[in-house]
């Protein structure tokens, strides 16, 4: 599936916000059929071919618009290559506004255009997962990172600069069919999952020795807007669960997660990127050849926005 898009838009219902706590009814089933749907079709789409990510043009927007309709993500490959480190950071930035994305996190390691390039790394950013060769479990970025569903983590561009000869891949799930598993399989569990301290990441000290406090938060909430996000980590360090019940419940969400069929896997080349709303993903470890794997990130606290 490699043309137009028309006609799958309709594939994906839209999530309800009465969903969260009530998965059930007529209109659910409805959803739910849809997700399932939309979900298979996403494995099948091609990364949209993007000729200047500067200037994208309306067939371009719709088909990326209607990837992320889909499974809320898409894949693109770019024609336009960058000149240098900051002409590659401006581009990410102009093409993640067509989409309303603007409201960039303030991350401890992005540069000065809000861009953080993950590659292996030395020093104290080294003693960081993302920062080093070894794979990286499922999760949601921002986890440890949540202030309320105003401030925390909704959307993020994940672009290949350069990609390892070995490995490297990564594994994504829309973060809306992981709850449409566990509303089918445990609801009891989900109820767990919702609840406002399920989750809390213990008070830290940053690679620039900076006091990050205890954060706490649900696993499954509602934007303000009333769409579901997710805030997930399978880590099994620096990890704490409300009580065992919660972590049971954690255990049977990674369960369903590890055995969900309609996962997409890609290992990103040079130029191409993923556009999303923070979905669920993981990456398996890799090896550096005479190129260095380089990946830029940009996260933002706001979603992106799908109509023209």
């Amino acid at each position: 599936m490699n043309g137009s898009f028309a006609g799958l838009r309709g594939s994906a219902a839209r999530w309800r916000p009465e969903f969260l706590g009530a998965p059930e009814g007529a209109a659910w089933e409805i959803w739910r059929s849809a997700k399932l749907e939309a979900a298979a079709l996403f494995l099948d789409c091609a990364p949209v071919g993007i000729a200047d990510p500067r200037a994208v043009s309306p067939a371009e927007m719709m088909d990326l618009r209607a990837q992320i309709a889909l499974a809320n993500a898409a894949l693109y490959q770019w024609e336009f290559a960058p000149d240098g480190a900051d002409a590659l950071d401006r581009a990410l930035l102009d093409f993640s506004e067509k989409f309303g994305l603007r409201a960039v996190e303030d991350h401890r390691s992005a540069n000065g255009n809000g861009v953080v390039r993950i590659e292996i790394a030395r020093g104290a950013q080294g003693s960081y997962i993302p920062y080093t060769d070894r794979p990286i479990a499922w999760h949601t970025d921002g986890y440890y990172n949540y202030h309320g569903p105003e401030r925390c983590i909704h959307a993020m561009i994940l672009h290949c600069a350069a990609a390892a000869d070995e490995g490297g891949a990564n594994r994504l799930l829309d973060h809306e069919l992981a709850f449409l598993r566990l509303a089918d399989a445990d609801r009891a569990a989900l109820a767990l999952l919702r609840h406002q301290d399920a989750l809390s990441i213990p008070e830290a000290t940053d690679e620039a020795g900076l006091f990050r406090a205890e954060n706490r938060g649900p696993v499954f909430f509602l934007t303000a807007s009333g769409a579901l996000a997710m805030r997930y980590t399978a880590r099994k360090k620096n990890v704490e669960w409300r009580d065992a019940a919660t972590r049971a419940a954690a255990a049977a969400l990674l369960a369903l997660v590890e055995a969900e069929p309609l996962v997409r896997r890609e290992k990103l080349r040079a130029g191409q990127g993923v556009l999303c709303n923070n979905v669920l993903h993981d990456r398996s470890g890799f090896a550096n050849g005479a190129a260095a794997r380089q990946l830029c990130r940009v996260r933002f606290h706001n979603r992106i926005e799908l109509e023209a």
